[in-house]
């Protein structure tokens, strides 16, 4: 309970069914953000409960971080060539180069 509420009145708690309902999401959905702390809850004995203006709160999109104010501008400079970061992958025969022929060995294939 919070100290706004007097004592014997609660605040109000969505069950998980109206949870679900609120922010059209399936149950197992939001089971797993339970699983992973990413949702505010309470355990009532067995039960999860949602406090609903946390739920409201969580709903709502942050606003993005300020940038922090620098004292003085720096300037990255850098005498290399910038490369992509995509892995380049090249091909086995190219990183092996040829195989060496066997001497009178003759390789047959079958049609």
């Amino acid at each position: 309970m919070t100290a706004e509420a007097p004592h014997g009145q609660g605040v109000p708690m969505l069950t998980l069914a109206e949870l679900c309902d609120w922010l059209n999401i399936t149950e197992r959905h939001a089971r797993k953000l339970v699983e992973r702390d990413a949702i505010p809850y309470r355990k009532v004995g067995r039960l999860l409960r949602f406090v609903e203006s946390e739920i409201e709160e969580w709903s709502r999109p942050k606003p993005p971080p300020a940038p922090r104010p620098s004292e003085r501008e720096t300037v990255k400079v850098s005498a290399t060539v910038p490369r992509s970061r995509r892995r380049l992958v090249l091909p086995k025969s190219l990183i092996e180069g040829p195989l060496p022929e066997r001497s009178g060995h003759v390789e047959r294939r079958s049609a």
